[in-house]
């Protein structure tokens, strides 16, 4: 997941912030990516935005995302999260070393 996370920051590395690696009771079995973007273009009215992606517990992609119809479905889903890991920034440290061949590493 978090090789996931360093193609996200690679394509924004000036927005991208606080990678988190989620569960929520309201999606059994599903571990949740979740970042946040910061857009600073109106510096006086800096927007924030979290974005989600969701994977298997195995560590691979469900090819979905989080979206809800109404504004209590989000933050009731919002309120459920529990972190398990989280990272400011998603570096890849492999780098420069030599690449593992743990097939296991997401």
């Amino acid at each position: 997941m978090m090789d996931k996370a360093i193609e996200i920051n690679k394509r924004c590395p000036e927005e991208c912030r606080d990678f988190s690696i989620m569960i929520s009771n309201m999606r059994k079995g599903t571990l949740l990516l979740r970042w946040t973007t910061i857009n600073i273009e109106n510096i006086d009215n800096p927007v924030q935005c979290y974005h989600y992606e969701c994977f298997n517990t195995d560590g691979t992609s469900q090819n979905c995302s989080v979206n809800y119809a109404d504004q209590e479905e989000a933050n009731e889903f919002f309120w459920s999260l529990k972190t398990l890991y989280q990272q400011q920034f998603a570096s890849d440290h492999r780098h420069g070393r030599s690449k593992s061949t743990n097939s296991n590493s997401k």
